[in-house]
């Protein structure tokens, strides 16, 4: 479920960051895809990537996020209860990019 315009800039702020939004999301329709999950994985974890250690010390907080079928609202209910927000959350979905992309088996 889609958050309304209000809880859209409760959630986001008064100045939203797109590419944040937008990496949060597609990160988690990626997710869902356990082939593309498991890329995720190997990428996010490759030494090479800049945010590899960030994404190993938040990793079980990602994975909860981006597992998450909660709508926006609920899901910011939840982390705002453990201390932390969306907003913060989508900062951490680290990019993909990269020449050591791992390549599909499939």
């Amino acid at each position: 479920m889609k958050a309304t315009t209000g809880e859209f800039a409760a959630i986001w702020g008064a100045y939203p960051n797109y590419d944040d939004i937008a990496r949060l999301e597609y990160g988690r329709m990626m997710w869902r895809r356990p082939a593309m999950r498991a890329r995720l994985l190997a990428h996010w974890s490759d030494p090479r990537h800049p945010y590899c250690e960030r994404f190993i010390e938040r990793r079980t907080l990602m994975e909860s996020v981006l597992d998450s079928d909660e709508g926006d609202t609920t899901l910011q209910r939840r982390l705002i209860a453990s201390g932390t927000s969306l907003r913060c959350v989508a900062r951490e979905v680290p990019p993909v990019f990269g020449a050591f992309w791992p390549e599909s088996r499939a």
